[in-house]
């Protein structure tokens, strides 16, 4: 357990230059008034390497029998996001539910003096720190309780404006701030997001897992006003969905 405790604790600690990585929200599948979902897990984010890892909630609830909503949070390492999604599902069978979702996420991402790598625009260390907005539209198509394993099967697409507002500025030998390399990114990009999401277990509670890659259409062309920074292609991650 102690192991476990502290390789918990290492994962949290990686940092890297991302300021965005495809969120591990729920596919809920909501199917019926009073319907609620409750979703706890990890997730690891990737660029080349492991670069972020997050702790993450998503509840979601069936006010009637065609509106729904959810919220979710999640922290890990250097960057945290909130968001929160009103929306509609409606049922396709007994056993397949399409949902539609329109909603506003907030986070952000910071890092103080870096150390600068091969593949770093700059030789200097640099240091980076903002808050970002993201109004978005998701639908989501699945089926759930499929055999006696009770087995869900999701597909969702959500797609946004990355709206970005980050300071850099480089680091010299001495920790010294270099005048002439700071500037703002506030380029707005658009965002596109697939995920997949699988679920088995009983009635109450299943194992899940989900895995989701993220486009963001400035930062992936290489502009020179996002020169500095990236962002995590591709998240996994696994968790509890408890059903009330």
């Amino acid at each position: 357990m102690k192991k476990i405790v502290l390789f918990a604790g290492l994962l949290l600690t990686l940092t890297g230059c991302s300021i965005y990585h495809p969120q591990a929200v729920d596919i809920p599948l909501i199917n019926h008034e009073g319907d609620t979902r409750v979703d706890a897990s990890v997730a690891l984010s990737y660029w080349i390497i492991p670069s972020t890892f997050t702790v993450n909630t998503t509840v979601s609830h069936g006010f009637n029998g065609w509106l729904a909503g959810q919220v979710h949070a999640n922290f890990g390492g250097n960057n945290y996001y909130l968001q929160a999604a009103p929306g509609a599902y409606l049922p396709l069978g007994e056993k397949s539910v399409l949902e539609g979702y329109v909603g506003l996420g907030y986070g952000g991402a910071w890092n103080d003096n870096v150390e600068a790598t091969s593949e770093s625009a700059s030789s200097n260390n640099f240091s980076y720190s903002g808050t970002f907005m993201l109004p978005f539209v998701q639908g989501n198509i699945g089926w759930h309780d499929l055999t006696p394993l009770h087995i869900d099967l999701a597909l969702g697409l959500k797609c946004g404006a990355y709206m970005p507002n980050y300071s850099y500025y480089e680091i010299d030998a001495s920790d010294q701030r270099i005048a002439g390399t700071d500037y703002d990114y506030t380029t707005t990009n658009f965002l596109f997001e697939p995920q997949l999401m699988f679920r088995v277990g009983g009635e109450h509670m299943k194992f899940n897992v989900k895995m989701g890659v993220s486009f963001l259409s400035d930062v992936a062309n290489g502009h020179s006003s996002s020169r500095n920074f990236y962002y995590d292609f591709v998240s996994g991650s696994a968790g509890l969905t408890f059903f009330f």
